[in-house]
């Protein structure tokens, strides 16, 4: 999904007013300073600033959450490679191993039947 520009500035700004927010600054009482309803201040309308800043909050560690499932599907697909590979490689392997067990018995068998003949020549002889 693409976010809007203005989402992605929000979410920039959002490491900023988290940590202002965790300050909380003290009064000159050295208590924290009380709500703006509770002073008679009037919320923002329906708090949409929070609920922007919520909505993006949310929406960052969605696209993170992504990137970060993005990331391991890479690395299991490396992963999958590299055992294909090494399945091919010990497969290819065995394979000409087997082609040179072959061969050898095919030799022995060549040899035996060349002494055979030379042993029923003699005999004929």
């Amino acid at each position: 999904f693409q976010l809007s520009e203005d989402v992605v500035n929000r979410m920039k700004e959002s490491p900023k007013s988290k940590r202002d927010n965790q300050r909380s600054p003290r009064s000159s009482s050295g208590t924290a300073p009380s709500s703006p309803a509770a002073e008679g201040k009037p919320k923002s309308p329906t708090g949409t600033k929070s609920a922007d800043h919520l909505l993006s909050v949310c929406l960052w560690r969605s696209y993170r959450y992504e990137q970060e499932q993005a990331l391991v599907q890479e690395e299991l697909l490396r992963l999958a490679k590299r055992e294909r590979e090494a399945a091919s490689e010990a497969l290819t392997t065995a394979l000409q191993q087997e082609r040179n067990n072959t061969n050898e018995e095919r030799q022995r068998v060549a040899q035996l039947v060349s002494n055979k003949k030379l042993q029923y020549v003699s005999i004929q002889d």
